[in-house]
């Protein structure tokens, strides 16, 4: 790896330079589906990012196609759903500093329900606060998880950010892709286009060439560890696969279980996994710790979409759990109160997300299930059924990669609608006992 000279910026009066790359150097590429991501030219300084807005897995055919040729452009191109999904975009920017460009486009959209871009744009406008949330954002969880603050720091310095939203030219998305690209003597005004910048300062799209002389690497297979499986004395009437503690406790066992127990096989997205089918975990007290790499923020904020229905946007999703449990056939949840109240020792207090008239065949039905409420011995158990349950995220050597999955963010907002009826019956809150048709983990090729 070496500097080379290619020519001068006027503008910022400096030399424009390029980082050459031998092939044992190449930057590293760190993937989490390489079905969304596209490497191309490492000398490029341009990486695009199409942001989900569709509500299928793969997006439309003509954006699809459209994917595959513009990313002859680009060092990197790819698919990008939340913010969450900023640990591998930013890795794999930083490894290279010939980027210096990246392009968010969206389709026929301003934003997607993740509010992704209000994500980036308020980062790059306004930064991050002490506890790494983004100033000003209005995001689900305003934060990208799992990056140093230096990492942070750098990628505003070492990037620009040029967002399209709501485009359906994809002729005029191709002209501010090649815009960027330009040498600084053809340089194009920015008309109609946001652009966020730490360096240039006269909202010029060129390329100014590389602004670090070295990488910034991310090793996101730092924050994985090694994890074993414990055998435990189960309940006899409380779960039969897993028993755990709490959530700190619960995803290390059912990681480590399904790692070693499941079998392996590519869904329909291209994503390697290990499946389990009709697992069943047992959380004692759900509610007692929150596992290292969620934020506090980003599970509180989702209790509150989850009980409150705040942030809720149907527009956006097919559905969300607060409409299917609160709203679509009336108030489960006081139904359920109210049964057991009545009658203590009922079988019969059951919430269900299931619409057979919508979700059979339905690209995008609800996971979660089914809730059963039952209370025993003076306290409320809450049995859950998952259809498709992603668990959490492992390395191929089976690995817990930190603050992934859903398990942890579903189980508190259960746990916290547990504690909620519970109260309101006048029992304790008892084991939360999760069954997954499909508990899963998804393999990320780090590499």
């Amino acid at each position: 790896m070496r500097s080379v000279v290619i020519g001068k910026d006027f503008f910022l009066n400096k030399d424009i330079i390029k980082i050459n790359f031998e092939s044992e150097d190449l930057p590293k590429i760190q993937l989490f589906n390489s079905e969304d991501v596209v490497a191309g030219n490492p000398s490029s300084n341009i990486a695009i990012a199409f942001v989900y807005n569709w509500k299928t897995d793969y997006p439309p055919k003509e954006i699809g196609s459209f994917f595959q040729r513009i990313s002859n452009y680009a060092a990197l191109t790819g698919l990008w759903r939340t913010t969450n999904g900023a640990k591998y975009a930013f890795a794999n920017i930083l490894a290279n500093p010939n980027i210096n460009k990246l392009i968010a486009v969206v389709f026929d959209s301003e934003d997607n329900g993740h509010l992704l871009i209000d994500s980036l744009r308020n980062f790059w406008k306004n930064g991050y606060n002490k506890d790494g949330i983004i100033i000003n954002s209005k995001a689900p969880n305003p934060k990208f998880e799992q990056i140093p603050f230096d990492a942070l720091d750098r990628i505003r310095k070492q990037c620009d950010l040029v967002i399209l939203n709501n485009q359906k030219d994809f002729k005029k998305i191709e002209e501010v892709i090649k815009a960027c690209i330009q040498e600084p003597e053809h340089f194009v005004e920015i008309k109609g286009t946001e652009f966020y910048s730490q360096v240039i300062k006269n909202d010029r799209l060129y390329d100014d060439g590389a602004r670090f002389s070295v990488p910034y690497i991310i090793n996101l297979s730092t924050s994985a560890r090694n994890i074993k499986f414990e055998s435990k004395n189960l309940l006899s009437t409380v779960g039969q696969s897993i028993q755990a503690n709490n959530l700190a406790d619960g995803i290390e066992q059912v990681a480590s279980f399904v790692f070693k127990n499941g079998s392996t096989l590519v869904d329909e997205r291209n994503i390697i996994t290990m499946e389990s089918r009709s697992i069943t975990i047992t959380i004692m007290d759900a509610l007692e710790k929150i596992p290292d790499g969620f934020s506090r923020q980003y599970i509180e904020k989702y209790v509150k979409e989850f009980m409150d229905g705040v942030g809720e946007r149907l527009d956006e999703f097919a559905y969300t759990y607060h409409e299917r449990i609160f709203k679509k056939w009336g108030n489960q949840v006081e139904k359920v109160i109210n049964v057991l109240k009545n009658h203590p020792n009922t079988r019969r207090a059951m919430i269900s997300l299931w619409d057979p008239v919508t979700d059979l065949g339905n690209e995008s039905p609800p996971c979660l299930d089914f809730i059963w409420a039952v209370v025993r011995n003076d306290k409320l158990e809450f049995h859950v059924v998952y259809r498709s349950h992603h668990l959490a995220t492992v390395t191929e050597d089976g690995k817990l990669m930190s603050g992934e999955g859903a398990f942890v963010p579903n189980l508190f907002a259960l746990a916290t609608l547990q504690d909620f009826v519970a109260k309101n019956v006048g029992v304790k809150r008892g084991p939360l006992v999760l069954t997954d048709f499909s508990g899963h983990l998804y393999v990320s090729r780090i590499r």
